[in-house]
């Protein structure tokens, strides 16, 4: 289980850049105490959407990624112009 928060004033960023999992299923709790809506979304390195939270605003979200093997994944915010601000980190599976 791993934890991820946006900033809560309201920053398009999260308050950490970097993950680490083991392989398997994980769960990604996300909160966001802002008024500003977020989302968390995880893709391999093709691309390839694994999951995606809903958007939460002043609340908390569960992500469940099934059965993820080891690699390199990237999560960012998909709502407009959030990732372009640096919303993004690195997931580490090993």
């Amino acid at each position: 289980k791993l934890a991820l928060a946006a900033d809560p004033s309201g920053a398009l960023k999260y308050n950490t850049k970097q993950l680490n999992a083991k392989p398997g299923n994980i769960t990604i709790t996300f909160a966001n105490k802002s008024t500003t809506p977020h989302d968390v979304v995880v893709e391999t390195e093709d691309g390839k959407t694994l999951g995606e939270s809903e958007d939460v605003t002043e609340g908390t979200v569960k992500l469940v990624l099934k059965d993820v093997k080891a690699g390199t994944y990237t999560f960012y915010c998909s709502l407009p112009g959030h990732r372009q601000a640096g919303m993004e980190g690195t997931l580490t599976v090993r």
